[in-house]
């Protein structure tokens, strides 16, 4: 099933500004990281206020484990990595801070589009550089996971059996004719937009703008962080 067909209901959140959901995940994620060792009532604290967010947003149970299933490895993998350097205190520690951030992030991905963060990060006057790059990985990203698609099953037709390690050399090949794919076409846009007058720099027609609503939204969602970190501490 791909994931980007699953849909999700809009919500009142979806309205607000980018900016705001971002001032929003930022301060959760500090909020997360700032709590002391063996501060279980703040966290479960923070993980009641993440619920919250996630039902006014009115995501799907379905989209929303779709999301966190990829990632998982890697936090179960760095969690790991600490247990076996540290105590089990720290291993609680790091596994649920890692799981409350993630969170946090599948929230922000499920009220705001990536363009939205974009434009986003272009008002909170982020490098250029850096939201142009994020800008074209987003919108190819999908290209080269169907170039690679294509070419797993042609490959496939061509060897309709259960692969094996003997066939890592074949698949490295098909790896680097992939990324020797990707760099031509790389090159091949890139002249495309300079020859359209491009200038390192995307324009929109955004028109969103902060309003009464961000402001009180952002103002109490900070409240409630500061009050659950003076209750707890």
């Amino acid at each position: 099933m791909n994931l980007y067909l699953l849909q999700h209901p809009q919500s009142w959140l979806s309205n607000l500004d980018g900016r705001t959901k971002l001032a929003v995940f930022f301060v959760y994620v500090l909020a997360v990281l700032s709590t002391k060792p063996g501060a279980y009532l703040a966290w479960l604290s923070l993980t009641g206020l993440l619920l919250v967010l996630l039902a006014l947003a009115r995501l799907q149970i379905r989209w929303i484990v779709f999301r966190l299933v990829p990632v998982l490895p890697f936090v179960a993998l760095g969690a790991f990595g600490v247990l076996l350097g540290g105590s089990k205190e720290m291993f609680l520690q790091v596994t649920v801070k890692m799981l409350l951030c993630v969170g946090a992030a599948v929230w922000l991905s499920g009220t705001t589009p990536f363009t939205q963060l974009l434009e986003a990060f272009r008002k909170l006057k982020v490098p250029p550089l850096l939201t142009v790059m994020l800008s074209f990985m987003f919108r190819y990203l999908f290209v080269l996971a169907e170039e690679a698609v294509r070419m797993s099953r042609a490959y496939q037709s061509r060897c309709p059996r259960r692969q094996t390690l003997k066939d890592a050399e074949t698949i490295g090949r098909l790896a680097g004719a992939l990324m020797l794919r990707t760099y031509n076409r790389a090159e091949r846009i890139y002249l495309a937009m300079l020859s359209r007058g491009f200038t390192g720099e995307f324009r929109t027609l955004s028109v969103q703008k902060l309003t009464f609503a961000d402001i009180a939204f952002l103002a109490f969602f900070v409240g409630s962080v500061t009050v659950i970190l003076v209750a707890t501490r």
